[in-house]
This record gives structure tokens, sequence and C-alpha cells, in this order.
């Protein structure tokens, strides 16, 4: 999965996991 839009546009590609982990970290610290 590729995500290259929006704040992960940076990023390399992430597991389903690392990308759910990311969200949730975003969203706890937004």
């Amino acid at each position: 999965m590729r995500v290259t839009q929006g704040c992960f546009s940076f990023l390399p590609d992430l597991s389903d996991e690392q990308i759910k982990a990311q969200v949730g970290y975003a969203m706890s610290n937004g």
C-alpha cells in the first residue's frame, strides 16, 4: 500500500500497521 498524499507524502512506503500507528499518533497529538 502506497501513501503519497497529505502529511504522509514525504514518507517511504508503509505497512498498514505503520500507517495506523502514524494516524493514531497524529490524531492524538494533532
